[in-house]
C-alpha cells in the first residue's frame, strides 16, 4: 500500500477507536442520569469512572498503533482524539441545548 493509503487507513481506525473510546463515557453519562441518586458526588463519580475508562481504551489503542504501526502513531492519534471530542461535544450538546 502507498503512503497515502496508510494514513487514510490510519485515521479511519483511529476515528472508530476514538467513537469505541466515548462509549465507556456515553455509558456513564446514561448510568448517572438514571441513578435515583440525587447526590452532585455520585454523579460526579460516575463521570469520572466514565472518562477513566475512556482514557485507558484511547491510550490502549495508541500504545497499540505505536508497536504495530509507528509510522501511523501522529494520524492515528490525532484521528482517535478529535473523533472522542467531537463525539463527547456532540452528545453533551444533544442532551443539554437541543431541547
Amino acid at each position: 500500500m502507498g503512503e497515502t493509503q496508510v494514513m487514510v487507513a490510519a485515521v479511519l481506525i483511529g476515528a472508530i477507536t476514538g467513537f469505541v473510546g466515548f462509549l465507556p463515557l456515553f455509558a456513564a453519562l446514561r448510568l448517572a442520569r438514571k441513578h435515583p441518586s440525587a447526590s452532585v458526588a455520585n454523579a460526579a463519580l460516575y463521570g469520572l469512572g466514565g472518562t477513566f475508562v475512556s482514557l485507558v481504551v484511547v491510550a490502549v489503542a495508541l500504545i497499540v498503533c505505536a508497536l504495530v504501526a509507528r509510522p501511523s502513531v501522529f494520524p492515528f492519534g490525532m484521528a482517535e482524539i478529535v473523533s472522542l471530542i467531537v463525539c463527547t461535544a456532540a452528545y453533551v450538546w444533544r442532551k443539554n441545548v437541543a431541547r
